[in-house]
C-alpha cells in the first residue's frame, strides 16, 4: 500500500524501488527485532514505574517509556511503508518531553529529589 508522497520525499520512494528480496528480508528481520526489544523494554520500565522505590525512578521509567513509545511507532510506520502514523511520534514526543518537565518541577517544589 503506497500513498502519495509529497515531491520533496519523491527521491525516497524511487530508492526503495530497487531493493532486492535479500535486503527487503535482512531489513523485516532487523525491524522486527526492533520491535521485539523495545517492546520488551517498555514491559521492564512499566515493571520499574510500578515498583520503583523512589519517585525519580518512576520518573526517569515514565520519560523513558516515552521515548520507547515514540521508537516502537517509528518501526511501525517503516513496517507499514505509510507516513499516516509519523504525526504520532511527534505528539508523543513533545508530550513525553513536556510532563518530564512538569514532574522535574513537581519533584523540585516537594523536594523529594533525593
Amino acid at each position: 500500500m503506497m500513498m502519495h508522497l509529497p515531491d520533496h520525499l519523491a527521491p525516497l520512494l524511487v530508492a526503495s524501488e530497487g531493493v532486492t528480496p535479500w535486503t527487503r528480508t535482512m531489513l523485516d528481520m532487523i525491524i522486527t527485532g526492533g520491535i521485539i526489544l523495545m517492546s520488551l523494554g517498555v514491559l521492564l520500565c512499566m515493571i520499574r514505574l510500578l515498583k520503583g522505590p523512589t519517585l525519580v525512578d518512576r520518573g526517569l521509567a515514565a520519560d523513558t517509556i516515552s521515548i520507547q513509545i515514540a521508537g516502537l511507532v517509528l518501526l511501525l510506520t517503516i513496517r507499514l511503508e505509510t507516513l499516516v502514523v509519523f504525526d504520532v511520534v511527534l505528539v508523543v514526543a513533545i508530550l513525553g518531553f513536556v510532563s518530564t518537565l512538569a514532574f522535574a518541577q513537581y519533584l523540585g517544589r516537594k523536594g523529594a529529589a533525593v
